[in-house]
């Protein structure tokens, strides 16, 4: 197949902490790997849509009307993965998606979306709770929506590497959504050792997060790493939390639990989805108590693992999940 792939504009911005952007990576180099061709589409650049068999996009926005609608009438099979990481009521949501005219050119990005369903032969969903979004929200026919999990990007995990009792987090700290000011007090009111890796914004947001922190020597702002030292963090770490307010899946944490981690994780939105009954600590992100307490349970444990990651590899592995990535295309193509 030839494939195209368009990201969201905001990915430019985000870098390497991008996780949608981490995401298409991950399924371009598997699917190469497997025989087909991926064009990563560059504004820049001068494309026949027609020659592509899949164009695929990523990221809700204003930016994805005049795209597809435009481009549906060149070429029929658009798959589109919205990357909706929310918490917001349903019935809020699906008021929100008739906010606008199209006559008067008047569009919301919900609003937007819900005139593009007609354009996009496929919604692709991570997790059933994104899936009930598309819907009952944009109350898109369960036909054209399929739900693809995302794979973690590597199994480098070093079982000889005896585990150390710290925390790790990785991910934008300054994202209000990722909740790393509750994280930090949730260590320095339990003092368990915190590691923090991930963008950590401009100087300002950092003075915030280092004036959180004051004097406690338990917690590091360790910023963006490179690959290796991730994966020492992660081979290293006995506990991975990540207490998101909202979250599509979590791929570090994903990440983190192959690598040995025990995982502490919000019990709002998707992503516990990925981990069976029992396997993951699940948290209330709003409680400071609930989030230190879960996690010194996590540091004392040693019954998840293995089981966890065993279960992980065998059901998120990069070649399974692309697998159901390509079945989906080729039933667009087919239709």
């Amino acid at each position: 197949m030839n494939i195209a792939y368009i990201m969201y504009p905001g990915a430019c911005y985000m870098g390497a902490s991008d996780g949608t952007k981490m995401q298409a990576d991950i399924w371009i180099k598997e699917l190469e790997r497997k025989g087909h061709h991926v064009q990563r589409i560059n504004p820049w650049g001068h494309y026949d849509w027609r020659e592509f068999d899949i164009i695929h996009v990523f990221g809700l926005g204003l930016w994805n009307y005049d795209l597809i609608h435009w481009g549906s009438g060149l070429n029929h099979n658009f798959v589109f993965s919205p990357i909706i990481d929310s918490n917001t009521p349903m019935w809020k949501y699906r008021l929100a998606t008739h906010f606008g005219c199209k006559r008067l050119r008047l569009f919301t990005q919900n609003y937007a979306l819900r005139q593009l369903v007609p354009d996009i032969k496929l919604f692709l969903a991570r997790t059933e709770y994104e899936a009930d979004y598309l819907r009952n929200g944009y109350g898109i026919d369960d036909k054209k929506i399929a739900i693809v999990p995302l794979s973690y990007r590597n199994d480098h995990y070093d079982s000889h590497i005896t585990k150390e009792p710290f925390c790790l987090f990785a991910g934008t700290m300054t994202q209000p959504r990722k909740n790393v000011p509750k994280l930090i007090e949730a260590a320095k009111k339990y003092g368990f050792p915190l590691k923090l890796v991930g963008n950590k914004g401009n100087a300002q947001s950092e003075a915030k997060l280092r004036q959180l922190i004051g004097d406690k020597k338990n917690i590091e702002i360790l910023g963006f790493v490179s690959d290796e030292e991730l994966t020492s963090l992660y081979n290293r770490a006995k506990v991975f939390a990540l207490p998101s307010l909202n979250e599509g899946v979590g791929l570090v944490a994903l990440e983190a639990a192959i690598h040995g981690c025990n995982i502490v994780i919000t019990n709002l939105g998707g992503p516990k989805e990925y981990y069976s009954e029992g396997s993951a600590f699940l948290i209330n992100p709003y409680d400071v108590d609930d989030i230190g307490q879960a996690i010194i349970k996590a540091l004392e444990d040693n019954t998840s693992q293995p089981g966890l990651r065993k279960q992980l590899m065998e059901l998120y592995n990069v070649s399974t999940c692309t697998d159901l990535l390509i079945e989906q295309y080729q039933k667009v193509i087919s239709t």
